[in-house]
């Protein structure tokens, strides 16, 4: 029967530490952590708040804005510069979205901060707000969908739009009341209802720009109107001072809903799971069944056994790590995260009884739902189902507890002796004087048969008891008594492990072996006080020392230490089990840890995570067959299953925050800058970084490098700074990564940083450098200048002399030129003679071939001859752009192409329609002659072969763009088509053509299947 509960208590255990996907827990208390002035918050009214997109809090209050890292709270205050940074300290209203923080202030209207400038946006003077002075107290700030957002005001809204920056004033109806809006729903795309103050529900017309009354809601007028919840069934959940009301769409009917005589207003709604509403009320918090709308009231408490309610809570949100924070009038701000409580105190709880706090606990044992207990008072049985706790007083320390192979419960302790338990009667009953044990400080009881049990006292040694006679004898360990031997394990092939005060010892009939500390050999035990011995699955045992955590290999038989640096917070091991992951976990004087030996990492929990206390005890580490670990200490004990231990999965954004120089911040924003600089001498920089994970920020870890400097990342720290000197010269890299409370590592943050070099090796100094030697230079030559004065004298003569033979020579120059543009303006009129006499040759041949053409019968000599006189055109029409333009241009192929095809057309006298494409492109002019025969074969064989004679809207389309950095040429008409038996080039010398010409332009062609017409694409280089 037992085990199918436990297994039951195991799954909801593991359930509740489950996050937001799985739904939140019911609980009757949520222990939080609470905000305030320790943290930094500024005042204690935080009426709104909301994150930006790095994960940052930011909390209205009614004396700052702050901004929350988890740490500690940064602070925006009004200064005293009249129109800059923030100008009331007053914050009613805060929503952050894209990038900018809106603020309804309580004098001064709206004001927007954009952190990414860090700079503060006024809009108190825009005119439409400054025509009005009670636009100037703002309210609220909410978010009706992505195109608006809207301001609560005194008898207004102000309404402004995304998208355009409009700034529209709205005025509530029955403005002889100071009302204003308190919260809103959107009912239709255009229709938002709001709750406000005095005058019930109304409704926003985005289309009118109206407020209106909504009759349905008259019941609600001088009744403020907080929140609104869609519910199940087309029904509007409605939060009011004076309680909660239901509104059904379907029937338009407002019903309030019973709360048993609770008169608290409702503040805000929460989605806490599937079933359940969490309220926020002017009475502090209750649950809300969804379906029937019941209520439990919630207590809200602290770590530190402090208890909050009842606390009038304005709003709850939950952050991007699955974290819960709530907002309070007057108590701040509270935090829960589902992750959080990874464990749970239990206290031994006596009735009538002076010593019930802080009772020590020492051993444990379970049989089936009892759960035995030794302590410094006596034995304790705790009954598991109902919860009950019954002592067995002795007034002496207990400090063992077994069960022995025919179900005999053994005890004993420090001046009790050895003690039999007696199930009939009760009791617990002392039978050391029976065995002649000369010592009553007893440390181990070792049952090994049924006919033994091994009494392990604090000076005597060692001695194996009958169970039935109580004959004993002492048992020599090395021919020697073994005193305080405190710590044992059996193993599977029968060896007895003992831990004592000289080390650990292994015994089997034949031998006995012995572990001890060797200073000099780091693969020895690291300390002789053992304290608890286990086994893993991977046949490792597991020995905990006053000094450190060791792993012995049965099977090489070499031995690992685990000591307090870098990941074990304390090395003081009192107890040590193995749970069903094979994980290791260890109980110290700072908490539990548990090591994941394939990858030799600790997790460290203390009372934060829900420990009875940081400090354990000795002996008090216990296992049962359900894989269960039990810790006690001084102040209770913890049960729990490694399988239900919650972990927060989730990681906030890790930040660099800001640097500093010398111990003094840059004045930079830091946090939307990528890069910065230094001189050379700037050599003390500090980075100062934050993980925004809130859950228990003090167990964050971090790790950096610089890239240029280190060559691996730095060791874990908790550290959130971290201070470079002496960096040389160049360019690095500052990378920083941050982990949650249990080590899941996020993304890093990084910044380039410039270590500037000193002037004397800069571009400037050197360029300077050479100029002063120019400088020198210049001045010895004008000191030899001086020397030889007279002969420069001299030589002025012979200069002027020079002179007068160069201007002559400069007259003849003159006349030559003037000569050669004589002869440059000849050989250009003889070019433009020989173009003219090209043109009109080439005008005669084509004349020729036309008569020719007429005095021919056959058609087929006719169609050749009218091919020829269509390229002679073409070949023509080339000339004449190429003779218009200046030698090396180049030409627009698009206006060529358009200027060719019309040409043809209209040459040959077709009423075809001519469709262009052309992207602007130019072109060398040697790719303008085979580009223009190409156009002439394509256009000339689709008038002759393409249409009918009757055909009617004959078309062709030609296309001009780049691809791939080829030019493309597509020709398509809607005429019949190319015949198959044509297709291919070798029969046809147009295609023929077409394709060597493109071949000479470093191209190829395709002729593409169509349904109708012919398509044909050049792709080229020119």
């Amino acid at each position: 029967m037992g085990k199918p509960i436990l297994v039951i208590f195991c799954v909801i255990s593991t359930l509740t530490g489950w996050s937001q996907e799985s739904g939140l827990a019911l609980l009757d208390t949520i222990t939080v952590s609470h905000i305030a002035q320790k943290q930094g918050l500024s005042q204690l009214n935080v009426l709104q708040f909301d994150f930006d997109e790095n994960g940052y809090l930011w909390a209205g209050t009614e004396d700052g804005l702050n901004r929350f890292n988890g740490y500690s709270m940064k602070t925006f205050s009004q200064n005293n510069q009249v129109g800059v940074g923030l100008t009331d300290d007053h914050i009613r209203g805060l929503l952050y979205t894209n990038d900018t923080l809106w603020l309804g202030t309580n004098t001064h209207s709206v004001q927007a901060y954009i952190p990414s400038q860090d700079r503060f946006i006024h809009f108190r003077k825009n005119k439409k707000i400054a025509a009005d002075p009670s636009l100037s107290y703002a309210h609220g700030v909410y978010e009706i969908d992505r195109n608006y957002i809207l301001i609560s005001t005194l008898k207004n809204c102000i309404l402004i739009d995304r998208r355009s920056n409009e700034i529209n004033t709205i005025p509530l109806p029955k403005t002889t009341a100071n009302d204003y809006v308190l919260g809103l729903i959107k009912h239709t795309d255009n229709d938002i209802w709001l709750g406000t103050y005095f005058n019930g529900v109304l409704n926003l017309d985005l289309n009118q720009m109206t407020i209106e009354d909504i009759p349905n809601f008259d019941i609600l007028d001088n009744n403020p109107v907080y929140a609104f919840q869609p519910n199940k069934n087309q029904q509007i959940l409605i939060g009011t001072e004076k309680g909660l009301f239901n509104y059904s769409r379907s029937a338009g009917k407002l019903e309030i809903i019973d709360q048993s005589g609770e008169e608290a207003g409702i503040r805000h709604f929460f989605n806490w799971n599937s079933d359940y509403y969490l309220l926020g009320s002017t009475n502090g918090l209750k649950f809300l069944n969804k379906e029937s709308y019941e209520s439990n009231p919630v207590v809200l408490a602290g770590f530190e056994k402090e208890i909050y309610s009842p606390v009038e809570i304005l709003q709850i949100k939950r952050d991007s790590t699955n974290g819960i924070w709530m907002a309070s009038q007057g108590k701040g701000m509270f935090y829960y995260h589902p992750a959080r409580q990874k464990f749970t105190p239990k206290r031994i709880d006596l009735k009538n009884e002076p010593e019930k706090d802080y009772i020590s606990i020492f051993n444990f044992l379970r049989e089936k739902q009892t759960l035995w207990m030794t302590t410094t008072i006596g034995y304790v049985k705790h009954d598991l189902n109902a919860g009950t706790y019954e002592l067995y007083r002795t007034d002496r320390l207990g400090y063992t507890l077994v069960k022995d192979m025919q179900g005999q419960i053994w005890g004993g302790g420090f001046n009790q002796g050895l003690e039999k338990y007696n199930r009939q009667q009760d009791i617990f009953k002392e039978v050391t004087h029976l065995t002649q044990i000369p010592d009553r400080d007893v440390a181990e009881i070792i049952p090994l048969s049924k006919d033994s049990i091994w009494v392990s006292t604090w000076s005597s040694g060692i001695f194996s008891v009958d169970p039935q006679t109580f004959k004993s004898h002492p048992v020599k360990i090395n021919g020697k008594e073994l005193h305080r031997s405190r710590a044992s394990f059996l193993g599977e092939d029968g060896a007895i492990w003992l831990g004592a005060d000289d080390g650990l010892y292994r015994i089997t009939r034949e031998t006995t072996s012995k572990y001890e500390h060797d200073p000099d050999s780091p693969s020895s035990l690291s300390n002789n006080r053992v304290f608890s011995i286990a086994q893993d699955n991977n046949n490792n045992l597991w020995i905990g020392t006053a000094k450190g955590l060791n792993k012995l290999d049965l099977k090489t038989n070499i031995i690992t230490q685990y000591l307090e640096q870098p990941g074990l917070p304390n090395d003081f091991i009192y107890g040590v089990l193995s749970d069903n992951n094979n994980d290791i976990w260890v109980s110290t004087n700072h908490g539990l840890s548990r090591l994941e030996p394939d990858t030799e990492r600790f997790t460290n929990f203390t009372e934060q995570d829900g420990l009875q206390n940081n400090e354990f005890n000795g002996k008090a580490a216990y296992k049962d067959s359900l894989d269960y670990l039990y810790f006690g200490g001084m102040n209770g004990f913890n049960i729990f299953h490694a399988d239900s231990i919650p972990v927060n999965n989730y990681v906030g954004k890790t930040i660099i925050e800001n640097v500093e120089l010398f111990g003094k911040p840059l004045d930079q924003n830091i946090i939307y800058t990528d890069t910065i600089s230094f001189d050379h001498d700037e050599n003390v920089i500090t980075f100062n970084y934050t993980s925004l994970n809130f859950l228990l920020p003090e167990k964050n870890r971090y790790q950096f490098k610089m890239l240029g400097f280190d060559k691996e990342w730095r060791p874990v720290t908790k550290e959130r700074t971290t201070t470079y000197t002496n960096l040389n010269l160049g360019t690095y890299k500052f990378m920083v990564k941050g982990s949650n409370n249990d080590l899941k590592w996020g993304k890093h943050d990084s910044l380039v940083l410039t270590i500037r070099a000193p002037w004397y090796e800069t571009t400037y100094f050197r360029v300077l450098l050479v100029l002063v030697l120019l400088l020198l230079i210049t001045s010895i030559y004008f000191y030899r200048y001086n020397q030889k004065k007279a002969e420069n004298l001299r030589l002025h003569k012979m200069v002027e002399g020079r002179t007068a033979e160069l201007r002559r020579s400069n007259e003849d120059l003159s006349e030559a030129i003037n000569l050669a543009q004589e002869q440059k303006d000849n050989i250009a009129f003889l070019m433009q003679e020989l173009n003219h006499r090209v043109k009109n040759n080439l005008q005669l041949i084509a004349s020729l071939l036309d008569i020719q053409k007429e005095s021919i019968s056959d058609e087929l000599a006719k169609d050749n001859l009218q091919t020829a006189q269509n390229r002679l055109f073409t070949i023509a029409t080339i000339h004449d752009l190429l003779s218009a333009k200046r030698p090396g241009e180049f030409f627009r192929l698009d206006q060529f192409i358009s200027t060719l095809a019309n040409e043809l057309i209209l040459f040959m006298d077709e009423g075809v329609h001519l469709d262009f494409d052309l992207e602007v492109l130019e072109v060398h002019k040697k790719c303008i002659t085979p580009l223009g025969i190409i156009i002439n074969e394509l256009v000339t064989n689709t008038l002759k072969h393409a249409f009918h004679t009757n055909d009617e809207n004959k078309k062709i389309h030609i296309s001009l763009s780049t691809e791939d950095e080829k030019i493309r040429l597509e020709y398509s008409d809607n005429g019949k088509g190319i015949p198959k038996n044509t297709r291919n080039k070798d029969n046809s010398l147009g295609l023929n053509l077409i394709e060597n010409l493109a071949h000479q332009l470093k191209g190829d062609l395709e002729i593409e299947e169509v349904p109708k017409g012919t398509r044909i694409i050049i792709r080229f280089k020119c």
